[in-house]
């Protein structure tokens, strides 16, 4: 008796074992979809470089601290953790996937490295860092997210900087155009991008037959769909920044002078912008409702960031990056989180 309930242990044991064999072989090639709504970053981020991306209570980041590499904190600055050692940028993530453009042949040092045979291209990894699986290893920018799919310019020696479409699986890969379009957002089954070599519309391509065509004609540059309106910097009037309604009616001058970038908070209450006049270079802020503006910080500054609490944007140089509440009182510090390899050696 003793001998068959052994056994029968036994056998459960290796049925049990093989079991999860079997569920964690399936588990490491499967993916995990999400809905068609997932938005991997903000227009206005990638625009900026795509260094911050806020997602399910988590900043991932490009530490550069850590000459780039792809960390992760919590929303308020805690628990900070290295995702991969890769130089991240146009970051994106969902509830399980990080994705990024790999730019580690701009790091300050590439020695010792191993990847840097393999330094551009377009990847996905685990939020906890592991899983790591390629997209592209062509040089690329403007990486979006958007519900299963992946927008991005891919350069090609042969024929150029060109749009795709990857499936988050990474099957399904699809030349959209033939233009180094940026990517906009994605609204009813169609594609919103910024035209570039024929035009600079706001156009739409349909998802289901890959046609476009203007869905707003004009010399637009950087356009961020939000709350009803579409804010843009107009290429007419020297990159001024105006705001209208999503139909194009009622075109309002923001900001009067010449800007290199913005960015606008998740609530729609602020706008973030830099005044590039070459005579009073300033990054400044502007309340949507008020339509009052303050000088933040003289001189130049790039790569303007939200997150839900907080803003980031970084000396035109690269020496700092600058944190600030998004909402409130103007108390700008620097932003320097640690390179946890160098502390633990």
């Amino acid at each position: 008796m003793f001998k068959t309930i052994s056994r029968v242990l036994i056998f459960l044991a290796i049925v049990t074992i093989l079991a999860i064999g079997a569920i964690l072989i399936y588990n490491s090639d499967r993916t995990y979809y999400n809905d068609d709504y997932e938005v991997g970053n903000t227009s206005g981020n990638l625009y900026n470089g795509g260094l911050f991306c806020e997602q399910s209570g988590k900043i991932f980041f490009s530490n550069d601290s850590a000459d780039g590499d792809l960390y992760v904190m919590d929303a308020d600055l805690s628990d900070m953790k290295k995702v991969y050692e890769d130089k991240a940028v146009f970051i994106n993530a969902d509830d399980n996937y990080v994705y990024y453009v790999r730019a580690n042949n701009t790091r300050e040092s590439q020695v010792g490295n191993i990847l840097m045979f393999f330094n551009t291209g377009v990847y996905r990894v685990n939020n906890n860092g592991k899983g790591l699986m390629a997209f592209t290893g062509n040089p690329s920018a403007y990486l979006m997210l958007r519900g299963n799919n992946l927008y991005f310019q891919r350069y090609d020696v042969e024929i150029g900087l060109f749009l795709y479409q990857y499936q988050i699986d990474g099957t399904k890969e699809r030349l959209l155009l033939k233009d180094a379009v940026i990517p906009t957002t994605v609204i009813d089954n169609s594609l919103i991008f910024n035209g570039y070599s024929n035009d600079h519309n706001i156009n739409a391509m349909d998802l289901s037959s890959f046609t476009y065509h203007p869905r707003l004609e004009g010399n637009y540059y950087y356009p961020i769909f939000q709350d009803n309106c579409i804010y843009y910097m107009n290429m007419d009037e020297k990159y001024k920044i105006y705001r209208m309604n999503s139909d194009g009616s009622n075109p309002t001058l923001l900001v009067n002078e010449r800007c290199s970038t913005y960015n606008i908070t998740n609530d729609g209450k602020y706008l973030f912008y830099q005044v590039d006049d070459g005579k009073n270079n300033r990054i400044c802020r502007m309340n949507l409702e008020t339509l009052a503006s303050e000088t933040l910080m003289e001189g130049n500054y790039k790569q303007i960031h939200v997150t839900e609490n907080y803003v980031f944007f970084k000396d035109f140089d690269n020496t700092n990056t600058y944190i600030m509440d998004s909402d409130g009182i103007v108390d700008i510090s620097t932003f320097n989180p640690p390179n946890l390899d160098a502390l633990s050696e």
